[in-house]
């Protein structure tokens, strides 16, 4: 009783509190206005002071982000420096940021989970794909330190929903984009990989070694999304020499192969009818260039949206771009003799070093 009693009164307090305004903003409900100098400071009387007592961020995976939130004055009352809350990067956008969240000052950090953004990391096994960074939150040093700094384990785990088999000590490579769905209310997280064999059963992984004309299988999937709803559909596959390049090489141009292309150089098994796409594809060097960046244009279909293709033909219209996933092959050179005459013939081996693709766990936000 006596609880409920000092709760009703602490909120009763923080209701004034948060008509308080200071200068052109609203202070949070644990804030007071420093009228010298207009800015929102915490009300110490709100928090306690506990030695050793370590931060509980709120960790949640919706939306197929990290959503990180803590209290602002709880931190600073405990000796905790807000000013730099962030993930194990230094980039700008990879640090919490001041958010008023139910009337309480809030530290907020919302970040995609994608391959290397503020160097978040994959690791799959059989049935889930798991995200994981750590959060740093520094100790204030100035006049004094009081309190140490934490690093934290934070991770997001969804599952695969594929009926494929996975030896995970062979670290298949894996990352990820999120993309809206097509009423906006929904966002997407893509799985791309790329697979040995003609049944995408077998992963290729970061020590595998391609030779150019071998053929791989390239499987773009939406785990999570209602086939019954949505279909997925690879529209454009082109390549590039480099991450910023401005040269594209059509491999699939609006669902259908690209007329640039020989025959072989890629198919499509299936495309635009569920929730998977799937392209075997043969390896190939672009002309004065150790690496090829592959990049696939995604649209979301509210019914089957598969191109009818002619052989070399391309599909005159093509649904709206959701996002794009992206594919990085390194390359180093090697020669190899044909038969047993003085005709030497040269090859490129690939290694699949860096699969930077799209992961497309749907989360209604």
């Amino acid at each position: 009783m006596k609880t409920t009693l000092l709760l009703s009164v602490l909120c009763a307090v923080m209701a004034v509190a948060a008509s308080q305004t200071c200068g052109s903003v609203t202070c949070a409900t644990d804030e007071i206005c420093n009228n010298i100098t207009n800015t929102c400071q915490c009300n110490s009387t709100f928090y306690t002071f506990t030695p050793g007592s370590l931060p509980s961020p709120n960790l949640t995976c919706t939306g197929a982000k990290f959503n990180i939130q803590v209290s602002k004055c709880w931190l600073e009352k405990n000796g905790y420096n807000t000013s730099d809350i962030r993930l194990n990067s230094t980039n700008s956008e990879c640090v919490a940021v001041n958010q008023s969240v139910n009337g309480i000052s809030e530290m907020i950090l919302q970040r995609p989970l994608i391959t290397s953004d503020c160097n978040t990391v994959p690791v799959m096994n059989a049935t889930h794909v798991m995200y994981t960074n750590q959060l740093y939150i520094f100790g204030k040093t100035d006049p004094i330190r009081i309190t140490n700094d934490v690093v934290m384990n934070i991770s997001c785990s969804y599952p695969l929903n594929i009926n494929v088999t996975l030896n995970v000590t062979l670290h298949p490579i894996i990352g990820t984009t999120v993309i809206n769905g097509p009423t906006g209310n929904a966002s997407y997280a893509a799985l791309m990989m790329a697979f040995k064999d003609n049944t995408y059963t077998t992963a290729l992984s970061d020590s595998d070694t391609l030779i150019v004309e071998d053929t791989i299988y390239l499987s773009v999937r939406v785990p999570d999304l209602d086939a019954n709803t949505f279909k997925l559909k690879v529209v454009n596959i082109y390549a590039s020499p480099t991450s910023s390049s401005d040269q594209k090489y059509y491999l699939l141009q609006n669902g259908c192969p690209s007329s640039q292309i020989s025959s072989d150089q890629l198919t499509v098994d299936s495309n635009g009818v569920g929730t998977e796409s799937r392209f075997p594809m043969k390896v190939f060097q672009i002309t004065s260039s150790n690496t090829v960046y592959l990049y696939a244009d995604l649209a979301l279909c509210s019914s089957d949206c598969n191109s009818t293709c002619s052989p070399q033909s391309k599909s005159d219209g093509s649904p709206d771009i959701a996002g794009r996933v992206s594919i990085f092959l390194d390359a180093s050179d090697t020669y190899y003799y044909l038969d047993n005459s003085s005709a030497r013939g040269f090859s490129m081996p690939w290694t699949l070093s860096a699969l930077i693709f799209s992961c497309i766990l749907v989360k209604l936000m």
